[in-house]
C-alpha cells in the first residue's frame, strides 16, 4: 500500500517577533538550519526553548507508551460508568505551581497567567494537544475555559486566571486530538492501548465533556488488515460527527453517542490513498494519488459528515501533493512538488472543488516556510502554525531575515487572485498570524509579536486592508523569561485573550532547568 512521502528533517519554529521593511530573507536548509538555530537560540540564552520545538519523530503526536492504569471496561460506543475524573499530578489537589507574572509588571501591561508543567511525562517527553476553548456554563465570557491535553492528562483552566476547573487522567497517553469541538462543548480524542513494547496502538476513543472533564463514551477501535491499522490515527470533528482517519480507511462517529454512521470505501480509478482527514465547517478526505508516477498528485474530497457521501473533488497539478489545509472554509491547502522539497505554494479552492488561484511560494522577494518551519512529527494535515486565513485573505509569515530569533514580516495574499494585498513588519521584532475562535471576531488577522531575549511578547492587530497595527494586549515584563522560552508552539486568540503553549515538554529542560512554562495567556 503506497504511504504519504518522506517526511523533511525536522526544523525548530521560528523564534521572535515585530516588524519593519526587510531585506528577503535566505532560505534555510534541513539541518544546516538545525544547527544554526542551536548557535542563535544558545547564545540567545534560551535554553529549554530549543526542545520545545522539536517534533516527533516516531509518525505519532506524544512521547511513548506506558503500562496502562484503569481501563474502561463499558461496551464499545456507550458510556463508560462513573464518569469520575481522577486528579493526575498538577491537578486540584497538587501544590499550586505557579509563577506570578503579574507582579512587577509596568504600566499598561496586561494581567496573565503561568501554568507550570506538572504532569508527568515519559523519558523522552510529549507533544500537546491542541488547544479548545468552551463556555463553562458561567453568565458569561469570563467563565470561559481554555482546555488542553498533555501526554495522559487533560486540563481544563479557567481563562480569567489560570485556575484549574478540572483534570482528567486517561490510562494511557493522548495520541491524537482534533482541532475543532463539537456543538455544546463535546469532544472526542484517541489515546493509546498501553502498550510498552514500542508498538502500540492508537486505538482508544474517549468523549470527553469540555464544560465538567466529565467521560462520556469509550470506543476502540477495531483492525481487520493493513488497511485500517491504527498505529497512526487522525481526527477531524465537524458538527455532531467525528472522523477518524484509521490507516487508509475514514470512520464517521457520532460524538453524542459513539454510534458509527459511515466508513470510506476506495474507488476503483485512480488509485488512490486517504492520507488524513479535516474537519470545522467542512469535512475533507486528502489523499495521494498515483505515487510514483509522473501523474502522481492529491485529492480533496469534500465529504457529509451525516453519511460519508462525497459531494465534490479537487484533484492538484500533476506532480504535486497536499500537505497542510490551512483552511477548510474558505479551503486554502498548502501544496508540495514531489520532485523538489522547497518548492511548495498555496492553492485556493471555490465551493465547488475548482481550483482560484495558485500561488508559489518558492519565487519571489521574500521566502516562506511551510507551518513557519515547525516540520512535520505526523501530526494532522491541520496542525500547521503560523498561517491564517480571514475573510479572502490569507496571512503568511516570512522567514526571519537573520536565523530562528530575527525580525521578519507578516505577508497578506488575496484568496481569490493569488496576489500580494500587502506586506507589514514591527521594527526588529518576528510576527506570527494567530488562529481566533469565538464570537466578535473582526475583520484583520491578529499577530503574536513573540517574546524574546530582553524583549516582552505583545498582541496586535493589523486591518483588512493594511497599516499601522492596533495594539490588544502588552505582555507583561515578569512573563518574558518563560514566554520566550516557549517559543509558541501553539498560539490561539479568543475572548479578548491570547493563549502560548510550547510545541511539546521535556521530562527535564537543557541546562537543569526543572520546571517548564505549559500555558501563558493574558487578557484585557
Amino acid at each position: 500500500m503506497a504511504g504519504p512521502p518522506p517526511q523533511r528533517p525536522h526544523e525548530p519554529v521560528p523564534g521572535n517577533p515585530y516588524v519593519q521593511p526587510v531585506p528577503a530573507p535566505k532560505r534555510r536548509k534541513g539541518a544546516v538550519a538545525w544547527v544554526v538555530a542551536g548557535a542563535v537560540i544558545a547564545a540567545a540564552g534560551v535554553g529549554a526553548g530549543a526542545y520545545a520545538l522539536l517534533k516527533e519523530d516516531d509518525g505519532r503526536r506524544s512521547g511513548g507508551f506506558r503500562a496502562p492504569l484503569a481501563r474502561d471496561t463499558g461496551p464499545s460506543g456507550e458510556p463508560s460508568g462513573s464518569g469520575e475524573r481522577t486528579d493526575a499530578p498538577g491537578g486540584p489537589d497538587a501544590p499550586v505551581r505557579r509563577v506570578d507574572v503579574n507582579a512587577g509588571r509596568k504600566q499598561g501591561e496586561s494581567k496573565g497567567w503561568l501554568d507550570l508543567n506538572g504532569v508527568k511525562l515519559p523519558g523522552k517527553g510529549a507533544m500537546l494537544g491542541d488547544l479548545w476553548t468552551v463556555d463553562g456554563g458561567g453568565p458569561g465570557r469570563a467563565d470561559q475555559l481554555v482546555v488542553q491535553a498533555l501526554y495522559d492528562t487533560v486540563t481544563a483552566y479557567r481563562a480569567r486566571d489560570g485556575e484549574k476547573a478540572w483534570t482528567l487522567r486517561l490510562p494511557d497517553r493522548v495520541c491524537d486530538t482534533p482541532v475543532d469541538t463539537a456543538p455544546g462543548g463535546h469532544v472526542v480524542v484517541a489515546y493509546g492501548n498501553g502498550t510498552t513494547s514500542g508498538s502500540g496502538k492508537c486505538n482508544q476513543l474517549q468523549q470527553i465533556d469540555l464544560r465538567t472533564g466529565e467521560k462520556g463514551w469509550h470506543r476502540e477501535l477495531k483492525e481487520h488488515d493493513l488497511s485500517d491499522s491504527t498505529s497512526t490515527v487522525h481526527l477531524a470533528m465537524t458538527g455532531g460527527t467525528v472522523t477518524v482517519g484509521q490507516g487508509d480507511i475514514a470512520h464517521g462517529y457520532r460524538v453524542s453517542d459513539g454510534k458509527r454512521l459511515f466508513s470510506s470505501r476506495r474507488e476503483r480509478v485512480g488509485a488512490c490513498f486517504l492520507r488524513d482527514v479535516a474537519g470545522g465547517a467542512r469535512l475533507l478526505y486528502v489523499e495521494g494519488c498515483a505515487a510514483g508516477a509522473p501523474k502522481a498528485h492529491g485529492l480533496v474530497k469534500n465529504v457529509d459528515p451525516r453519511t460519508g457521501d462525497v459531494r465534490w473533488r479537487y484533484r492538484t497539478r500533476a506532480g504535486w501533493s497536499v500537505d497542510k489545509v490551512y483552511s477548510v472554509d474558505p479551503l486554502v491547502l498548502a501544496v508540495r512538488n514531489k520532485d523538489d522539497y522547497d518548492k511548495w505554494g498555496i492553492v485556493s479552492v471555490d465551493g465547488k472543488g475548482r481550483e482560484r488561484a495558485w500561488i508559489p511560494l518558492d519565487k519571489g522577494p521574500y521566502a516562506y516556510e511551510m507551518c513557519d518551519g515547525a516540520g512535520d512529527a505526523g501530526e494532522g494535515v491541520q496542525n500547521c502554525p503560523g498561517g491564517a486565513v480571514g475573510g479572502d485573505s490569507l496571512y503568511l509569515p516570512t522567514e526571519p531575515k537573520d536565523g530562528v530569533l530575527g525580525p521578519n514580516r507578516v505577508v497578506a495574499f488575496d484568496l481569490a487572485t493569488g496576489e500580494r494585498r500587502w506586506t507589514a513588519t514591527v521594527r526588529g521584532r518576528q510576527l506570527i498570524p494567530v488562529r481566533q475562535t469565538g464570537d466578535g471576531r473582526r475583520s484583520g488577522v491578529v499577530v503574536y509579536v513573540r517574546a524574546q531575549h530582553g524583549k516582552t511578547g505583545r498582541t496586535v492587530r493589523f486591518p483588512a486592508g493594511g497599516g499601522a497595527p492596533e495594539v490588544l494586549l502588552r505582555h507583561s515584563t515578569p512573563a518574558q523569561k518563560w514566554e520566550a522560552e516557549m517559543f509558541a508552539g501553539e498560539t490561539l486568540y479568543s475572548g479578548g485573550r491570547i493563549f502560548v503553549a510550547p510545541s511539546r515538554l521535556e521530562p527535564k529542560a537543557l541546562g537543569g532547568k526543572k520546571e517548564q512554562g505549559r500555558l501563558v495567556s493574558f487578557g484585557r
